[in-house]
């Protein structure tokens, strides 16, 4: 008898990888990847995996002769023939949807356990490692350590790209300068060595630790607890991301003043206007069918939701993946 109503765990990899990360193509809902490692004689080796037919079949592919194993996998957003492969002993990359990968770990002194890219700017990308945080900002030429000893996670919060958060052996920091400084944020973490981070947008952090449990930190406290100026900032979410049916655009306005709310593909022309008032300070939301101005339904892909008032500009990028 089942008692979840007949829903099964199917093993579709078993063959390919061992113990690694696994991420979907954010343009494309059939093909993902998969990475961890294999035994390639004489050693166990960094491998990735790849299908196109949601796991029907999968090409499996070396990344090392030495020894070591593939822990994080990351796929461009804006072009997902780009692919990182993270772990030890080093960090690969392919341009060219796995075809061939080379290494691009320039700079990198350790283990790479988590990989993020900058959703607006896909050439930054964060890598986290024992020694620290890398980042790079010409995708993976060369990396600097910004700092966060012990990291086994990083996140980039998609409702501000500037705003990080890495999980570490001694808590969880942030930083408001794309890792230009840290603070911590371990009221209440009980367990300090974090694994692993999750984020609802502008509404909770999630923090996976080794020696407690899940932690939850509400994002919303901590908007209530910062200075008037900051509340009367504009603030912009989407939900759900990526999008499959509809979007709903959540925004806040601090002030009266006039609201343009427009999309766009990553090539900058111009999908469809969803708001253009002049409205009161609150809380508004709107909703985006995945259509374009003249109801025709819009490829598969990463958008771009564009939004000025008389002060402020606010960007953020929604994924549709029907």
């Amino acid at each position: 008898m089942s008692t979840n109503g007949g829903s099964v765990w199917t093993n579709i990899e078993s063959y390919y990888t061992d113990g690694g990360d696994f991420v979907a193509d954010p343009q494309n809902n059939t093909t993902f990847y998969s990475c961890g490692r294999y035994y390639n004689s004489p050693n166990y080796v960094m491998t990735a995996s790849k299908t196109t037919n949601s796991g029907s079949s999968w090409t499996r592919y070396f990344l090392s002769s030495a020894a070591g194993m593939a822990f994080s996998i990351a796929v461009d957003p804006l072009n997902s023939s780009i692919v990182y492969v993270g772990g030890i002993p080093s960090l690969y990359k392919t341009t060219n949807a796995g075809t061939s990968w080379f290494d691009a770990t320039n700079g990198i002194t350790d283990t790479i356990f988590d990989i993020a890219i900058d959703p607006v700017n896909t050439n930054t990308i964060y890598a986290a490692t024992p020694d620290g945080v890398f980042k790079t900002t010409n995708a993976g030429s060369n990396w600097t350590n910004i700092g966060c000893a012990g990291a086994r996670a990083v996140l980039i919060d998609p409702d501000n790209h500037t705003q990080i958060y890495s999980g570490t052996s001694s808590g969880v920091y942030k930083s408001t300068s794309s890792g230009g400084s840290w603070t911590s944020m371990n009221d209440g973490l009980n367990g300090s060595h974090v694994t692993s981070l999750g984020i609802n947008p502008g509404t909770y952090i999630f923090a996976g630790t080794e020696d407690a449990a899940m932690f939850r930190w509400s994002i919303q406290v901590g908007v209530a607890e910062q200075t008037n100026t900051d509340l009367s900032t504009l603030r912009l979410s989407i939900h759900p991301n990526p999008v499959r049916t509809e979007a709903t655009i959540l925004y806040t306005l601090g002030n009266q003043t006039r609201v343009h709310i427009a999309l766009y593909d990553v090539q900058g022309r111009f999908v469809c206007l969803l708001v253009n008032a002049f409205q009161s300070p609150g809380s508004y939301s709107e909703h985006w069918d995945g259509s374009d101005a003249h109801g025709t339904p819009m490829a598969n892909g990463m958008y771009i939701c564009h939004m000025t008032t008389d002060t402020d500009v606010k960007m953020q990028t929604l994924i549709l993946c029907r």
